[in-house]
């Protein structure tokens, strides 16, 4: 039997455990609430060290997703520094034979040409420095344990912001030199997690992102074109802070997307919502 204790456990992690058979144990660790579709949820907060003597169970596998309470430096080291030093003070290390960090694509910088697991790494803000940092934590001390996975923008059924901001005049694009936009589905997001746990030898680290980077200028015309909001305004004052990631490696793994087109998916999406969304 295999035992998944799943730090974190919101939106994706609910999605994801759907999909592991008759096999897995799955126990699930929220600061609030409980978790649906766990077989066991606890009530703790990985920045509380003595919040997780909860955990006295020996597990396999383990995913990290907690959010930090705030966009503050001090929240992500909260989560990514002190939380994940409390965690492993706190499992069974002998009997764990995976642990998957949800990292981000903010650990990479700005850069004209496609980014993948080979590329450097030069975060531009506190968010990816804390990711970095945790990443490479958890490698020296759990070795080829560790598998992380850097997602791109998540986007799906409750994440409606851009459609907002469209609405409000808040989305600026340089009509010159157009930044990229990646994204992944949320339901593949949660499809790469269960692919990772079931996965025989996964490699230490995957880019998660679909496989149509495309012009933000072409992203935000098409959503703006389907609910009915101004376009995107043009200002040529906007930097050129470009990203554009390859997912040949989690492709070449096995992955299968269920949306592998950015503009088909939001379209999907977006037929899904009532007018108002």
């Amino acid at each position: 039997m295999k035992s998944l204790l799943w730090i974190g456990a919101g939106d994706l992690a609910q999605k994801s455990v759907s999909q592991l058979n008759a096999d897995w144990k799955t126990t699930a660790l929220r600061r609030h609430s409980a978790a649906q579709g766990f077989q066991q949820s606890l009530l703790a907060d990985v920045t509380q060290a003595d919040s997780l003597r909860v955990l006295n169970a020996p597990y396999t596998h383990l995913v990290y997703s907690p959010t930090p309470a705030q966009r503050t430096e001090q929240s992500y080291t909260a989560i990514y520094q002190q939380g994940l030093e409390n965690l492993l003070q706190h499992i069974n290390l002998n009997t764990l034979t995976r642990f998957i960090f949800i990292s981000s694509t903010a650990v990479y910088g700005a850069d004209a040409v496609p980014q993948d697991e080979y590329s450097m790494l030069r975060p531009a803000a506190f968010n990816g420095e804390s990711l970095l940092k945790a990443e490479q934590w958890l490698q020296q001390e759990l070795g080829d344990k560790l598998c992380v996975v850097r997602f791109s923008g998540i986007y799906g059924p409750g994440r409606y912001r851009i459609f907002e901001r469209l609405r409000q005049q808040q989305l600026h694009i340089n009509p010159a030199m157009d930044n990229y936009a990646n994204r992944i589905h949320s339901e593949d997001a949660a499809r790469v997690c269960s692919h990772l746990l079931t996965l025989d030898t996964p490699l230490p680290c995957y880019v998660a992102t679909d496989s149509t980077p495309l012009p933000a200028r072409q992203l935000y015309s098409h959503i703006a074109k389907q609910i009915q909001a101004p376009m995107p305004i043009l200002d040529p004052s906007i930097p050129y802070q470009s990203k554009h990631f390859s997912n040949q490696r989690l492709l070449n793994s096995g992955f299968l997307f269920h949306y592998p087109n950015t503009l088909e998916g939001y379209t999907t999406l977006l037929a899904s919502l009532s007018p108002d969304a």
